[in-house]
């Protein structure tokens, strides 16, 4: 810790400079209070008027699937430079990462001689979920000091001591496994939600599906504050604006405002809401497909969104059980956002079934039981968008014995357990450009 005097800096005194007087000595106390209201103002303006997100044209710290790895995941970066590099805003505090980095190469992972010399928790490794849960992904930003012994550059050589040591930003990206919020931050420290994560039961590979982002995206207060001076306009002309679209009771007049008062790019946005380029296709699977069988659509432009309805249906003891399937997909990114209504079937006698629904981050989910017969028959049925291009659009669908996490490719499982014989999924596919 760095030699101070004392810390004078009191947030509820309302200071907003320090004013060094003449003939008298320079106190360390002083300067320090100089910058900590410094410092305290600019953060509490960012964290105020700016809030918790990442910049324009950056895409920092999203969260990435990372191929080939078990429990584990990686953090998006820049380009290897200051200017290129990720940055997140949390709590007035800009957090930056120079490259993509995978979650268990972070110097706190599983570190707790380093964990303890900074005073902060360790980043535990992952774990594989015994049953189906969500795990919050988050960021924790603070600062602590650093002196010589870390960076020996603040060895002045001219004197040959310290002089001053030096506040350095860090971040750490952590894991609340099976919550929905954040925890509590300790004093000093800042949270922010990065994404969610649904895992299923008994699978330690996670998949970019699984993946939501939460992050908020886009700020940018220059353009805010030329979004508020185009649509408000001239302050002289502010009456006549007003006359024009409301009517004397202050209702919105009709059709006032058209897409001709709209700038370029909104005017472009407009017209291909109004005119989106579609297509409609289906998708069938059946217990022939393989595990991870694909479907590729071809669509001729870019999908940027695609409603999806079918059913799903499948043979349990002797008799056909079925499930209507809703479901849309965001696909204008990488990453897409999927959600569908998600049902599960359990014929527990001849004469008696029962039917639950679920919220899931595919275009289909299905489980189907049949606890009636030896060996158990059951599946967990998925379809998955796994690819977008200029052209195409490619469904990826998978089945896994519940309880197993793995895939049975339609083979006839072990034990007392094994996979159905006999089901069909149905997909009708809006695909709009």
């Amino acid at each position: 810790m760095g030699n101070f005097s004392r810390d004078t800096f009191d947030r509820l005194k309302h200071y907003v400079g320090v004013r060094l007087q003449q003939g008298v000595p320079l106190i360390d106390a002083d300067w320090n209070e100089q910058e900590d209201i410094r410092k305290y103002e600019l953060q509490a303006f960012l964290q105020w008027f700016a809030g918790n997100g990442v910049p324009s044209a950056n895409d920092g710290f999203r969260i990435l699937a990372a191929a080939g790895t078990t429990n584990n995941f990686d953090i998006q970066g820049g380009n290897g430079t200051a200017l290129g590099a990720g940055r997140i805003l949390v709590e007035g505090m800009d957090a930056m990462l120079e490259s993509t980095m995978r979650y268990s190469n972070q110097p706190l992972y599983n570190n707790p001689t380093l964990a303890g010399r900074w005073g902060v928790a360790v980043i535990p490794p992952l774990t594989t979920p015994i049953a189906a849960r969500e795990d919050l992904v988050y960021i924790d930003v603070w600062e602590r000091e650093v002196d010589s012994s870390e960076d020996g550059n603040l060895i002045n050589p001219a004197i040959g001591i310290e002089s001053c040591v030096r506040l350095r930003r860090e971040w750490a990206v952590r894991v609340a496994q099976g919550a929905v919020s954040l925890p509590a931050a300790p004093a000093g420290h800042g949270y922010y939600a990065l994404a969610r994560i649904k895992r299923p039961a008994g699978n330690a590979t996670i998949l970019a599906e699984q993946i939501e982002d939460l992050r908020a995206k886009g700020i940018n207060l220059a353009d805010l504050a030329a979004e508020i001076i185009d649509a408000r306009g001239m302050k002289g002309s502010l009456g006549n604006r007003l006359d024009e679209s409301l009517t004397k009771g202050g209702q919105l007049r009709f059709n006032v405002v058209g897409s001709n008062q709209l700038n370029p790019e909104l005017t472009a946005r407009l017209v291909n809401i109004e005119n989106p380029s579609r297509v409609n296709a289906s998708v069938l699977f059946t217990n022939n497909d393989a595990n991870n069988a694909t479907r590729t659509i071809t669509t001729n432009f870019r999908p940027r969104f695609v409603w999806i309805v079918g059913s799903a249906r499948a043979l349990l003891g002797g008799q056909y059980f079925g499930a209507t399937i809703s479901a849309y997909a965001d696909v204008r990114e990488a990453t897409p956002i999927q959600q569908c209504t998600g049902s599960e079937i359990i014929r527990i006698a001849p004469d008696n079934w029962r039917q639950n629904t679920s919220v899931d981050p595919y275009i289909c989910k299905a489980t189907f039981t049949d606890q009636t017969g030896a060996p158990i028959r059951t599946d967990d049925l998925n379809v998955v968008i796994s690819g977008i291009s200029n052209t195409t659009l490619t469904v990826r669908f998978s089945r896994i014995l519940p309880g197993t996490g793995t895939g049975t490719g339609g083979g006839t499982g072990t034990g007392s357990t094994a996979s159905l014989t006999n089901f069909r999924i149905e997909l009708r596919l809006l695909c709009l450009g």
